[in-house]
């Protein structure tokens, strides 16, 4: 009865919902851009995101992408109408994301030190942004570290020497061959050369985590640990301070600021991208 008397009922007011696009894009050295639009949600609206129902798919892909949208990449001279694509792999019930998105014709190719355009329209609105590509990161040293107290899973450690002569912005991502489809950013995968500048210095690489809806239990995963005999691929990127401010201010801001103009929410991110060779956890 105490309780009951203390309790006092809150009513959070989240504000009009403004439906905004949220546009998602890439562009990295040695591939063609990609870009995925979405339509945001308000804050209470119940989502379904069961991509494993195929009778759930056609709700999902009509609710969520705007499929409909004229997407333009360019460098300052050539010009590329990205075109729009549905993974197959969706219909037949396989944990892809995103299912679908608009890719480039492979005519604009990303070049490290190159700068790219976006061009998004939607219902006669326009939405842009600018991006580069900076120099990519190559990891001086990898190694797989067992845990002490349970030898079956550890982490992988990474030694990397930071350029002093510029301002410099990194974010790793890793893909376990036969687990993950696609490369997974990890726990703290964010930072920059604030305290690091000019020095080389130890990464620890943890594993990403995929959403839940995503994530496949049959592996016997350990939160941010490789399984002894997982095959990795690690991802390291570079990416300017547009692109970075965007991640930084994701993670852990009530204010995201995009580079996006016109009104849009999301990204155009380019990203410097370095792959290592298949690496044995061992």
């Amino acid at each position: 009865m105490l309780t009951f008397s203390c309790s006092t009922e809150i009513e959070i007011d989240t504000g009009e919902f403004i439906s905004r696009p949220v546009i998602e894009g890439y562009i990295e050295n040695g591939d063609s851009a990609w870009v995925v639009i979405t339509k945001n949600q308000a804050f209470f609206e119940e989502l379904n995101l069961d991509i494993t129902d195929p009778t759930n798919i056609l709700n999902l892909l009509q609710n969520i992408f705007i499929m409909d949208a004229t997407v333009i990449v360019d460098d300052g001279n050539i010009f590329d109408t990205l075109r729009f694509k549905i993974d197959q792999g969706i219909m037949e019930g396989k944990l892809i994301w995103p299912p679908v998105r608009y890719q480039g014709s492979g005519k604009i190719i990303g070049q490290v030190g190159g700068a790219y355009n976006l061009t998004v329209i939607i219902d006669e609105e326009i939405y842009t942004a600018k991006t580069t590509i900076p120099k990519p990161l190559i990891p001086d040293t990898l190694w797989f570290k067992p845990d002490i107290d349970a030898d079956t899973v550890g982490i992988i450690h990474a030694m990397i020497t930071d350029d002093p002569s510029e301002n410099n912005y990194y974010r790793y991502f890793a893909k376990r061959l036969g687990k993950d489809d696609y490369f997974v950013p990890g726990f703290m995968s964010l930072w920059d050369d604030s305290f690091f500048n000019g020095m080389q210095f130890e990464v620890i690489v943890y594993r990403g985590s995929l959403p839940s809806y995503l994530r496949d239990t049959t592996h016997n995963d350990v939160w941010s640990k490789y399984l002894v005999g997982d095959t990795v691929i690690v991802k390291a990127a570079t990416m300017d301070r547009n692109s970075y401010n965007f991640w930084r201010t994701l993670d852990g801001s009530s204010e995201v600021k995009t580079n996006l103009t016109g009104g849009a929410l999301g990204v155009w991110c380019g990203y410097g991208a370095y792959y290592t060779e298949p690496f044995i956890c061992k």
